[in-house]
């Protein structure tokens, strides 16, 4: 589980808890409104279902679950693996990656590493390897965009809400203190509950629709899109790495070129081919 995720989380709910509770002074009750939350959630996703495809809509669950147990690769772990199968390949051939190859979790590198075994021609490689790149990058991007739209739609449905209220006030506001509401034993104060809570939900329903977007969706599509950064700059580092050692190349000058993917302070905590860190 992603700790920033988490800790971010609890500190953004805790912090409206706490301004919900010191301005009610503890009557949290006072913003529950079922209408509003409806509104808000069943508008934004059935707005977000009308503008995406259904295999998208339905790959929610998954997103979800990368955006909380989300298990990156450091790139600088990847080098060493990379320049590990360099070594090998150096020293014993090609042919020797078999039994790397299925011990590989990562599937990408997988590929590469069996197209490489087959022998096939680089501009081969780099093609298959890249088409699957852009392939993984559209499906990210459907990720991020269904949780964009929500919190696009989600402030409209709010204020869908606060005008739903609105004419539900004044339409109490324009009937008769008495008759209907007075035989309830209402009277004028039933009128002003009905008022009120017509007004709640045209409040609430705002309240609903920013937290939907500032505090779920936006922090949602924004941390998927880093990880989808995250996960194709590891793919282009295993295409480098798996050209190189198709080519042959000695396992030092595969590192140099892995290396140059990593910022100054990345260089000095990794370790060198020999165990010692740079």
């Amino acid at each position: 589980m992603d700790i920033a995720t988490v800790i971010g989380l609890l500190f953004g709910v805790g912090a409206i808890l706490w301004a919900m509770y010191e301005g009610s002074h503890g009557s949290l009750g006072a913003f529950f409104s079922m209408d509003g939350f409806v509104l808000v959630l069943g508008g934004s996703l059935a707005a977000a279902s009308m503008s995406m495809p259904l295999a998208a809509i339905t790959g929610l669950p998954s997103y979800l679950k990368k955006y909380i147990f989300h298990k990156g690769v450091e790139p600088s772990e990847l080098i060493t693996t990379i320049v590990q199968f360099a070594e090998t390949a150096r020293r014993d051939g090609v042919l020797a990656l078999e039994s790397a190859v299925k011990d590989t979790e990562d599937p990408f590198l997988k590929k590469g590493l069996q197209l490489a075994i087959d022998g096939a021609d680089p501009a081969v490689i780099d093609q298959v390897m890249n088409i699957e790149l852009d392939a993984v990058g559209e499906r990210h991007h459907h990720g991020r965009k269904i949780f964009e739209l929500m919190g696009k739609y989600g402030p409209a449905f709010g204020l869908t809400a606060t005008l739903i209220g609105q004419v539900c006030m004044f339409r109490n506001m324009a009937g008769p203190s008495g008759g209907h509401h007075a035989a309830k034993g209402g009277g004028g104060g039933g009128q002003a509950a009905q008022i009120a809570a017509a007004l709640a939900i045209a409040l609430l329903g705002t309240l609903y629709g920013t937290l939907w977007a500032n505090l779920i969706c936006g922090p949602i599509g924004d941390k998927l899109a880093v990880r989808s950064a995250e996960e194709l700059f590891n793919k282009q580092i295993i295409i480098q790495g798996i050209l190189s050692i198709q080519a042959g190349d000695n396992p030092r000058i595969v590192e140099s070129k892995l290396v140059s993917f990593l910022s100054a302070r990345q260089r000095q905590h990794m370790p060198s081919a020999d165990g010692e860190k740079k």
